[in-house]
């Protein structure tokens, strides 16, 4: 509760100071040599805000796009082809694991950033540290989604969409920045399809059969589907698509893929852990299918282009789903609000326990994901 009154607290200030000192709109011969994008958010968020690197430099051809990030999104942004410089800053806002910067970090982070001499700052998601650098004047034009949020909530501008995405985009839009590219990306090199390739002979991974990978794993337990209906959906991938089945996630989730398997009647195997996150999505980009929970890895599939089905319970599909044509998502209370709390309202087992295993079977037909019938020997 606290925290959620920090984040609007947040906002507020935010807003009011983009009203105060940056209400002046972009000139109509606006040419910036530097921009700063600050992101301060989980890996998904980032993925999600990607299109906004995209269509910046799609404006603005000779502009140097620097980022402001936590460490832990610092790869997305890496990859990005269109960012050249990212400066790592874990606020304590949004800090899941390892240590926040320091206030005295933050200083001298400020320090370095009002060298930059930048043109324009792109706040999308920043905490009250970053909104004391505006104050500041680290720039002498800002874009704050906090404001057009807030103008959002009085009725005097109004978001285009309800997705992240699209909310992210309309701040640009709102500062008459064209915004015709809106997915997400995330880059797979050659090296990086050559590294998979290796792992693939390493693990006898046959891919002349269907590859499923499946993340079982979330940082909110509300979130994750029940280990015994993955391993009765793996089972039936197995027996009725002759797929592969390859469980993804984070070294901590290692022990709820244990507990699929045992549940499991066919083979799978666990590279849980086992890999960096490029090292995840050259994988993933060459999989068949991707199912998963709301999480991390889920818009990673996406971003690399693989079709992917996301399981939804307490979060939003329609706000943060996967992009792309090929990506589906299954919530089955749709009145039921967005929570965040580690119990559900309704009962012990949560709004995930709702979804059965014929729904997702149901949408890999619909879809037609996989072949058939392709049963392997």
């Amino acid at each position: 509760m606290f925290q959620n009154a920090a984040e609007i607290l947040n906002l507020i200030v935010s807003a009011a100071v983009q009203w105060l000192f940056y209400r002046k709109p972009l000139p109509r011969d606006f040419v910036p040599k530097r921009i700063l994008v600050v992101k301060l958010d989980h890996l998904g968020d980032v993925i999600l805000a990607t299109p906004v690197f995209s269509n910046l430099r799609q404006a603005y051809p000779n502009v140097e796009l620097h980022a402001l990030t936590g460490t832990w999104s610092r790869v997305v942004l890496e990859r990005h082809p269109d960012v050249r410089t990212i400066f790592d800053y874990n606020s304590p806002a949004f800090s899941r694991t390892g240590q926040s910067t320091s206030l005295k970090q933050a200083f001298q982070l400020y320090r370095e950033l009002r060298r930059q001499k930048y043109d324009l700052v792109v706040e999308l998601r920043g905490d009250w540290r970053t909104t004391g650098f505006s104050l500041l004047r680290l720039t002498p034009h800002r874009l704050s989604r906090a404001a057009l949020q807030i103008e959002n909530k009085l009725r005097l501008a109004r978001f285009s969409g309800t997705h992240e995405t699209t909310r992210n985009l309309d701040l640009l839009r709102h500062a008459g920045i064209p915004t015709s590219i809106q997915t997400a990306t995330f880059s797979v090199t050659t090296a990086d399809e050559k590294w998979a390739s290796d792992f693939f002979a390493i693990h006898k991974i046959n891919k002349q059969y269907p590859l499923v990978a499946i993340h079982s794993g979330s940082p909110m337990p509300l979130k994750r589907w029940s280990p015994e209906r993955y391993a009765e959906l793996a089972d039936w991938l197995i027996a009725r698509k002759g797929t592969q089945i390859l469980f993804v996630g984070v070294k901590d989730e290692v022990p709820i893929v244990t507990e699929i398997q045992r549940r499991m009647q066919g083979a799978s195997i666990n590279i849980a852990g086992e890999t960096t996150l490029t090292q995840l999505a050259s994988i993933l980009h060459t999989c068949n299918v991707f199912i998963g929970n709301d999480s991390g890895p889920m818009h990673l599939a996406a971003a690399v282009g693989t079709p992917t089905i996301g399981l939804y319970g307490p979060g939003d599909p329609t706000r943060f789903a996967p992009i792309g044509v090929t990506c589906r998502t299954i919530r089955p209370k749709f009145d039921c609000p967005p929570c965040f709390g580690t119990t559900c309202r309704f009962g012990k087992k949560g709004c995930m326990s709702e979804i059965q295993v014929t729904d997702v079977i149901q949408v890999l037909e619909d879809a037609r994901y996989l072949p058939s019938e392709n049963r392997i020997g």
